[in-house]
């Protein structure tokens, strides 16, 4: 804003100074009163038009909203105003007095002014000659770097130029490289398609003899399987006659079972001592086949009598053997249902030695539980073994 008001007041300093500017013919003093006057004029209506270049508000808004800076400058501006109405009133009543004396000093401020003319003449022309000379200095430093830079450029050209020397050459080798390399590669290639050529015709004729291998090797495949179906159908029939020779060479005993317990106890006692007797039987090639038994005095195979001890062992065997000959093709099976450590320590055969059992062909001790079966005690492996050897004596010949 300061800067604006500088270049009014210049601006006022420059018409004030052309209205008393001396010329051949100067016009009364009352005349430059006059044009001071409308020079006056002219810069209130300059500072009135003004406004700012940044916030777009006139001098006379911006002294309102910002007086802290403008309003001292425009007050200044208003006294310098007020000072030079003055003069121009003074001046006025001077008026007179110095009309006289202006004709004498017309010539020698024309002369003054000629020499102020000549004189900024000069200073200009000097002004131009420094800026002039600045402008030379500085295009022959300008100079002196681009010389500089067209040394270095001359430089980097040289190197440039031997690098280009240098890839051209290599650029030749590699053509001449690629030349060579593609005559071998067209030599590889043409020599390559009479392999390939003689290949075909190898394969062609290998092909053949693959398809007549193919047929001679479905031919065998055929063949082969042929012969392993029939190696099967004779290793079936090996092996179902190793069975029917194995099962003629196994003996067999028929044995009967006659008990009078509860169909639920018997069928307990009955299929441990079977599996029992089964797995020792097997061992010796003997197959054990239940015989049906329904009571009477002809026995034809070995009976097992089931007794099982719940009170006293004699009463309980005589139970058992009740309609059931005394005959050495009998024995007695006493099961005592109770734990292993309370089995009695002396034998049933030491204890029934009445004429009632004098004709058994054997008494043996088992022991059994009701919720265990024949479990496994020192006593039922020695009974299952002495059963089993009664057994054996009527061991027969499989028919």
């Amino acid at each position: 804003m300061h800067g604006t008001l500088h270049k009014i007041l210049l601006l006022f300093s420059r018409k004030h100074d052309q209205s008393y500017r001396p010329c051949n013919k100067m016009p009364p003093f009352t005349n430059s009163l006059q044009k001071l006057q409308e020079s006056l004029n002219d810069l209130k209506s300059e500072i009135d038009k003004y406004h700012c270049p940044k916030c777009g508000v006139g001098l006379e808004s911006y002294e309102e909203s910002n007086s802290a800076t403008v309003a001292p400058s425009y007050k200044q501006l208003e006294d310098i105003i007020l000072e030079l109405q003055d003069k121009c009133e003074s001046l006025t009543l001077k008026n007179n007095k110095y009309e006289e004396k202006i004709a004498d000093q017309e010539h020698t401020i024309g002369e003054q002014f000629r020499v102020i003319d000549q004189q900024r003449e000069t200073k200009l022309k000097q002004e131009s000659l420094d800026e002039l000379e600045r402008t030379i200095s500085e295009q022959q430093a300008e100079i002196s770097q681009l010389k500089e830079a067209a040394k270095a450029f001359a430089v980097e050209k040289q190197k440039l130029n031997r690098e280009i020397s240098e890839k051209d050459k290599h650029i030749e080798h590699l053509n001449y490289t690629q030349k060579m390399n593609k005559e071998k590669l067209d030599e590889s290639i043409q020599r390559l398609g009479d392999e390939n050529k003689h290949y075909k015709e190898k394969l062609k004729s290998c092909q053949s003899e693959f398809d007549k291998l193919s047929a001679k090797l479905a031919e065998k495949d055929r063949i082969n399987n042929d012969l392993v179906s029939r190696r099967l159908e004779i290793e079936e029939k090996c092996k179902q006659l190793e069975r029917d020779l194995e099962h003629r060479s196994r003996k067999e005993i028929g044995v009967g079972f006659h008990t009078t317990v509860a169909p639920s106890m018997s069928s307990l006692i009955l299929g441990g001592l079977t599996s029992r007797l089964t797995d020792r039987l097997a061992g010796e090639k003997v197959d054990l086949v239940r015989q049906a038994y329904s009571g009477g005095p002809d026995v034809n195979f070995p009976l097992l009598v089931v007794c099982v001890n719940v009170s006293r062992i004699g009463a309980d065997a005589k139970e058992a053997l009740k309609g059931i000959p005394k005959a050495k093709d009998v024995a007695l099976l006493v099961f005592h249902h109770k734990e292993a450590h309370a089995l009695p320590s002396q034998t049933s055969d030491k204890i029934l030695t009445g004429a009632d059992f004098s004709g058994l062909g054997s008494i043996i001790d088992l022991a059994f539980l009701s919720q265990r079966g024949i479990y496994e005690c020192d006593m039922n492996n020695v009974g299952i073994e002495r059963v089993a050897s009664f057994l054996l004596q009527y061991k027969t010949q499989r028919k």
